[in-house]
């Protein structure tokens, strides 16, 4: 696959985006936990500083922005812990270059503590040093920034390279980082820089705040009244649902049944959302052509055409774009098992969504409305982009109001 960013366009980017004021005042209480701890012969905080304010400005960079704010700086953030509380990470690829959400698998303060217990091994040190050289000269050459800038970014370069070889490194409980892990890290770094595209970085930040948006167990607990659930039943957006959904029994497993309601689900969901902002704890059955009015009219606003809660055609085309890849599926998976350990820790109980199973369905069943709803025409399944600009667009229903 060929390069989606030119380097010299990378680094030139980094040089050129500022910090905003006060953002390294943001970093410092985040890694001062760490001042303490060494690794590869240098203050884990240092590394730790270099990496957030790096991936700040990358991310701002890819936002077309000069300057990285608050919301690039918690990208960066995002992007540390997926690395420190996810392992497989470092199998992406120049030919898969997309961040994969995943659910956490450890501890990331614990696992960050951790890395000063491991050695950097010469092999990979001197990697590390050669790397940074070449960086250096390709720099100098090519006339990008002054040189206290340019040892700057070298330095950031440096941390990061020595922070993913060790986290390589530790993740498969070895105690020194050899020159395979370094190169595990380097890969992933380029692939970053110059492949990934910035959706996924926002992704990874819109399914952490989705998950522990504290609307969510307010809409669980929204009753509904059996008078709804039969009208809502008998709709036609229901008809089509049963019409088309048959052909998606195989995706309808991994989902949790999402795909097969995905029309009726985010009716219902946006409707609990309703009205758990206006305080009440119910809808009842006289409520019903209301909120779905109300509903479908959210909906629009975040990109969604109303002809798919009423037109055959629209809908068949719906489904069949949920007719996804095995490999899709299993994605879509990942990110439910991602949203609900994050709504337990919000919830506070892990008995919560035994007690409110049908919430993460639905909210699913609305991540994969938004995702093939608002994308442009298209004959192709759902792909890894939809999904995650589904998740921006979730992120941001749930951020707002639900008045249309």
């Amino acid at each position: 696959m060929d390069l989606v960013r030119q380097p010299i366009e990378v680094y030139r980017g980094l040089v050129e985006v500022r910090l905003a004021d006060g953002i390294i005042g943001h970093i410092s209480p985040l890694v001062s936990r760490f001042s303490n701890d060494i690794f590869a012969g240098q203050k884990t905080a240092d590394h730790l500083t270099r990496f957030l304010a790096l991936f700040s400005r990358f991310t701002a960079f890819l936002s077309s922005s000069a300057t990285a704010n608050l919301d690039n700086l918690e990208m960066a953030v995002d992007l540390l812990d997926y690395f420190t509380s996810t392992s497989k990470w470092w199998v992406i690829s120049r030919k898969k270059p997309c961040i994969i959400p995943r659910p956490p698998s450890r501890d990331p303060r614990d696992f960050l503590k951790s890395i000063a217990d491991i050695q950097l091994g010469s092999d990979a040190s001197g990697r590390i040093t050669t790397s940074t050289e070449k960086l250096s000269q390709f720099l100098s050459e090519h006339g990008i920034a002054d040189g206290r800038t340019r040892q700057a970014l070298c330095e950031s370069f440096g941390s990061i390279w020595t922070l993913l070889s060790g986290f390589v490194c530790r993740s498969q409980g070895r105690g020194a980082i050899s020159e395979a892990d370094f190169e595990a890290g380097y890969d992933t770094f380029r692939v970053m820089l110059f492949y990934v595209p910035i959706e996924d970085f926002m992704a990874l930040t819109a399914i952490r705040r989705v998950g522990t948006n504290d609307k969510l167990p307010r809409i669980a607990r929204i009753a509904v009244a059996a008078g709804f659930e039969r009208k809502l039943d008998s709709s036609v957006a229901a008809r089509l649902e049963r019409l088309h959904g048959e052909n998606l029994a195989k995706v309808a497993v991994l989902t949790s049944g999402a795909s097969r309601a995905v029309l009726t689900n985010s009716l219902r969901f946006i409707a609990q959302l309703a009205t758990a902002e206006k305080g009440v704890p119910s809808i009842e059955d006289t409520e019903y052509e209301t909120m779905i009015e109300q509903a479908i009219e959210i909906l629009q606003k975040a990109g969604v055409d109303s002809s798919l809660f009423q037109d055959e055609n629209a809908v068949a085309k719906l489904f069949k774009s949920l007719r996804i890849s095995d490999e899709m599926a299993e994605r879509i998976s990942l990110v439910t098992r991602r949203l609900e350990g994050l709504i337990i820790d919000t919830a506070g109980s892990h008995d919560f969504l035994l007690q409110y199973s049908r919430l993460v369905p639905r909210l699913v069943s609305l991540l994969l409305l938004l995702a093939s709803g608002t994308r442009p025409p298209s004959d192709t399944p759902l792909q890894d982009v939809d999904m995650k600009k589904g998740l921006m667009s979730l992120n941001q229903l749930l951020s707002e109001r639900s008045s249309p």
